[in-house]
């Protein structure tokens, strides 16, 4: 009876142990896959989904009234705020009509040569100055008050710590000129043409012209497809 009884407990504690162990293991199996599922969830949580920026194009003149308020009570602030979400280009020609003569170019703008020059100093801080905000801070000093071109931009420039002779020299130089050109290609190129200056697209597109006109910043906020911004 003795050996029994042990055997009989040997096969008690065999059964325990095995259960014990099946326990521990799927214990342990659970852990490590709740474990794994928690470090996908972290993976797949830290993706950033990269929302593109909305392209503004602006089409303007240098001496254009309509152009000094869009850039400065529109552009500029919207900038200010959504600069994050938001590529600019800044297109100065407008209007304006381009005369190629014995490997000459010049050009004939829709308020003068004053204009045109001053276009041409706002087509080089675009081509000189890489920084997109410095690029638009010098454009909105100089439409502010844009009558002398070239001390104007001297001005402008300097006040935001950029070299006007790098400014100048495109200014005076065929590159100038080509530069101008190739605005007047942008412009020319634009479907439907140019009727009104400013013209802005949005994604190279023209539509909503006249609420894009009176508030910018609106626009740009229900365009955006990412996450709302703050000042949305």
């Amino acid at each position: 009876q003795p050996a029994w009884t042990t055997l009989l407990l040997c096969m008690v504690i065999t059964l325990v142990l095995i259960n014990d162990i099946s326990i521990y293991t799927d214990i342990n199996y659970r852990e490590r896959r709740e474990a794994y599922m928690q470090d996908a969830t972290l993976s797949t949580s830290n993706e950033v989904t990269v929302y593109p920026f909305l392209h503004v194009e602006v089409y303007y003149e240098a001496l254009c009234p309509d152009s000094r308020y869009f850039i400065m009570k529109q552009l500029t602030p919207a900038y200010e705020n959504l600069h994050e979400i938001m590529k600019v280009a800044l297109i100065p020609y407008g209007k304006a009509r381009t005369i190629e003569k014995d490997g000459k170019l010049s050009f004939e703008c829709q308020h003068g040569p004053l204009e045109c020059k001053a276009n041409m100093v706002h087509a080089c801080v675009t081509n000189v100055v890489k920084d997109e905000g410095k690029q638009l801070a010098i454009i909105h000093c100089m439409i502010d008050k844009n009558d002398v071109p070239m001390k104007v931009g001297q001005k402008c420039v300097e006040k935001h710590g950029e070299n006007w002779d790098d400014v100048k020299s495109c200014v005076v130089s065929e590159k100038g000129s080509s530069i101008m050109k190739h605005m007047g290609d942008m412009t020319n190129s634009l479907e439907p043409r140019v009727s009104f200056i400013p013209t802005i697209t949005v994604d190279r597109s023209q539509h909503d012209q006249k609420h894009i006109l009176q508030d910018l910043h609106k626009v740009l906020c229900k365009r955006y497809k990412g996450p709302k911004l703050p000042s949305c």
